[in-house]
Formats: structure tokens, C-alpha cells, sequence
């Protein structure tokens, strides 16, 4: 999955991150993992006591796309701090129809657990707020949900969603375990998109029904380093055919190991590996033109932003610039020996952080 082969699927996903002497299973793989071990690792790749609860970091993000509306959330725990936001952008419109966001104290009113797959559970809990990503451990489907009261967002209105994302007759998970820079040590992710979606959201006085959307995943766990940069894509549509369509781009992250690398399409029921991306774009003005495509060849798209949800904190050892645009890519991916022209709702992103 490394660089240029046609519809290259990546080998089966391990049942641990870890081989029997505790060294990381670097590469990248198909399937959902059971669990991410950090506490296994062993040898140079390990951290322990203090050290490895100051960079241990696990975050979920999900996302869902229907032709009316895109809604964005999640939940951040890096340890000593935890976060979450959430936001809908209305594609008809083109404006935001939420915009939600909060701190929490790790632990009590935020967590992250160790299963990206079956038995998820993320979740931010406030009165008069709570978020969550949950998949039950008998394997139904990931449920995404928010209930926000009035008062926690007086700008739009007491907020209701819940939604199921399908994993039956989709395209399988993106697992990569990857090393990253001192001092931090392994990265693991597991991407999921173009997934079936069935729900309703609620804000206000407007109501989306999300019945044949489409969802995505990301789940990261890792020991991450002091700093930690990437510029990442994530869009979801569907080929001329019908077909469900699935992207995710980075650059900056989890690509420094040459069998490590978590660009892919989802097709239908089809995962296919791609090169390695290019991102271009202005940094002083993320809401322009953004031109992103893989080394490849097999993708060639231009986002256009519709809204920019922006974090830019600087809370002394935590300093962070995190630029997320919603929008639209519209260009050319290529899949076997077909060229489609393809239009994708998502989001790009630049992020760099301290902490």
C-alpha cells in the first residue's frame, strides 16, 4: 500500500499491536483492531509511569454527510487535558448550523477506551451536554449521538442526534501502527468511511433526516512526540454508478515508515491503498482553494471550504493550531483503469501542536 500499485488491499489486521517480544507490528493493514495495548509494548518503543501518561494521546473523531447536511464531532483525551467539539454545516445553505465546543476534566467527564472497533466507547459528559461514539461489544453498529440543551448552545437551540453507522456490506477498517519522532515513540489509527448511516439530527427548529448518509471514523491512540503536525483529508460520495466512495489523505503523520500509510479509498466494498499525498494550499487563508492529490496519480481534487472551524489556544505547555475547513472536493479519482469525475463532502486540515 506504500506507493503505486492498482487496487492494492493491505494484509490482514493482527489480533494486538504488539508480536510476542512486545516490538510494534509497524505497517498497514485491513480490518478492525480488537484493542490498542500501549502497556504491552516492550523495548525501546515502550514508555512507562509519568512518561507515558504525558504522552499517551487517543482521540475519536466521526463525521456524517447527506446531501443537506454535514456534521462534524469529537472527543480528545491527551492525558492531562481533554477537549471536544461539534459542529453542522448545512450544504444547501452553506452555513454553519452548530457550533459547539468544551473542555473536561480527563477521566470523569471525558474518555477515550482502548477498542477502536467493537466495544467503543467515547464519550463528553456535561450538565446539559453530552457526546458520545459507542459501538456495543456484541458488534452492532458504531451509534453516534449528541444532546445538547438550549443553554449549552443559545445561538442555535436545543440539539438532538443519533445516528447508526453500518460496517455490513462496507468497505473493511484502515488500520496503521506507526513509529513517530522522540520522544514519542508508536501511533495507531484506525480510518473507517463511507459507511451507511440511518438517524435524524434535530437543532432548533431544524430537522435533517440522515437515512442513506454516509459516516466516518477516526480513531488515533498513541505515544505521541512534544510536538505533532499533519495536514489530513477525509471525504465522502459516491462514483458515478452509485458506487459509495470513501477518501483519506494525510501528509506530516504516520508516514515516515515506508510500509506505514493510512491514504486510502473505500469503494463500494473495496479498500484500496494509494501513494502518498500532497497537500496545497495557503496557510494564512485555509477558507481558499486547497489542491490536494496523491503521488500516485489516482487523486486529484480541489476543496473548496464552506466553513472553518478554527481552535487556536495557547494555554502555556499546550499550545495548539488547529484549522479544520468543511466543504466540498470536486476533481478526478481514478479506480482500476477508470478515471471518474467525483464530487466529495468532508473537511481538510492543518494542525500543529504542542503538548
Amino acid at each position: 500500500m506504500v506507493e503505486t500499485r492498482q487496487n492494492e488491499r493491505p494484509g490482514k489486521v493482527p489480533n494486538a499491536i504488539v508480536d510476542r517480544l512486545g516490538a510494534a507490528r509497524i505497517g498497514t493493514y485491513c480490518g478492525e483492531l480488537p484493542a490498542v495495548q500501549l502497556h504491552r509494548l516492550r523495548g525501546p518503543e515502550a514508555l512507562k509511569g509519568a512518561a507515558a501518561r504525558l504522552r499517551r494521546k487517543r482521540w475519536q473523531y466521526s463525521a456524517i454527510c447527506t446531501d443537506a447536511i454535514f456534521i462534524a464531532q469529537a472527543v480528545v483525551h491527551v492525558g492531562y487535558a481533554a477537549h471536544t467539539f461539534m459542529y453542522a454545516v448545512d450544504l444547501l445553505e452553506e452555513r454553519p448550523v452548530l457550533r459547539f465546543g468544551g473542555l473536561g476534566v480527563p477521566g470523569l467527564q471525558v474518555e477515550v477506551n482502548d477498542r477502536p472497533g467493537v466495544g467503543l466507547q467515547a464519550h463528553y459528559r456535561r450538565p446539559g451536554a453530552v457526546l458520545f461514539t459507542r459501538r456495543e461489544p456484541r458488534g452492532a453498529p458504531y451509534e453516534l449521538g449528541a444532546r445538547l440543551g438550549a443553554w449549552a448552545v443559545p445561538s442555535y437551540g436545543k440539539t438532538d442526534l443519533f445516528a447508526e453507522l453500518h460496517t455490513e456490506q462496507a468497505a473493511p477498517a484502515l488500520t496503521v501502527i506507526s513509529p513517530v519522532p522522540d520522544p514519542g515513540r508508536i501511533n495507531v489509527t484506525q480510518k473507517w468511511t463511507a459507511l451507511p448511516v440511518e438517524g435524524h439530527f434535530k437543532v432548533g427548529s431544524r430537522s435533517y433526516d440522515l437515512d442513506g448518509g454516509l459516516g466516518a471514523l477516526d480513531y488515533t491512540q498513541g505515544y505521541l512526540g512534544r510536538q505533532t503536525a499533519w495536514r489530513w483529508a477525509m471525504g465522502m460520495g459516491r462514483l458515478p454508478d452509485g458506487r459509495r466512495l470513501g477518501l483519506n489523505l494525510v501528509e506530516g503523520f504516520n508516514d515516515t515508515h515506508p510500509t506505514a500509510n493510512e491514504n486510502a479509498l473505500w469503494v463500494g466494498e473495496e479498500l484500496i491503498g494509494l501513494g502518498r499525498a500532497l497537500f496545497h494550499f495557503e496557510k494564512d487563508h485555509p477558507e481558499r482553494a486547497w489542491e490536494v492529490q496523491t503521488t500516485c496519480g489516482r487523486v486529484r481534487l480541489r476543496f473548496r471550504a464552506i466553513f472553518v472551524h478554527r481552535e487556536v489556544r495557547n494555554l502555556g505547555p499546550i499550545r495548539s493550531y488547529f484549522i479544520q475547513p468543511a466543504g466540498v472536493f470536486e476533481g478526478e479519482i481514478r479506480v482500476g483503469g477508470t478515471t471518474y469525475p467525483v464530487r466529495l463532502v468532508g473537511v481538510t486540515e492543518d494542525q500543529d501542536i504542542w503538548w
